[in-house]
C-alpha cells in the first residue's frame, strides 16, 4: 500500500467531522483550519513519545486512520464539537502500540556538521 498525504489525511477527518460528504472537497477555511492542526498535532504525538511521524506527506496507512481520528476530534471543536476524551486515548494508544511494536526498518536521516 502506498502512503498516505496530509491532504488526504485532511479530507478524512473532514468526512469524520461530517463537513463534505464523499466526492467532496472541504471548503477552504475549513481545509486551512485542519491543515493547521497537523503540525501541532504531530509535534504532540512526538513529545508525548507516542508515535513519531517522519513526514506529514508521506502518512503509513496502518496510522492513517488513527491520525485521521485524533486530528477530527483535536478540530472537534472549532466545529462545534467537543473532545472525545476517550476516543483520544484508544487512537493514541493504538498509535503508541504500532510504533513500539516493531522497528520500522527506515534508514536514519544524519546531519553532517
Amino acid at each position: 500500500m502506498t502512503d498516505k498525504t496530509r491532504t488526504e489525511l485532511i479530507q478524512r477527518a473532514a468526512k469524520l467531522l461530517a463537513l463534505i460528504e464523499p466526492g467532496e472537497a472541504p471548503a477552504t477555511e475549513d481545509y486551512n483550519s485542519l491543515d493547521g492542526l497537523i503540525d501541532p498535532l504531530i509535534e504532540q504525538l512526538a513529545e508525548d513519545q507516542i508515535y513519531y511521524v517522519d513526514d506529514a506527506n508521506a502518512i503509513k496507512p496502518a496510522i492513517f486512520e488513527p491520525l485521521a481520528r485524533l486530528l477530527a476530534n483535536m478540530a472537534g471543536p472549532d466545529f462545534g464539537s467537543p473532545i472525545n476524551e476517550e476516543a483520544r486515548r484508544r487512537d493514541e494508544q493504538t498509535l503508541r502500540r504500532m510504533g513500539g511494536a516493531k522497528p520500522t526498518g527506515e534508514v536514519m536521516k544524519t546531519e553532517y556538521y
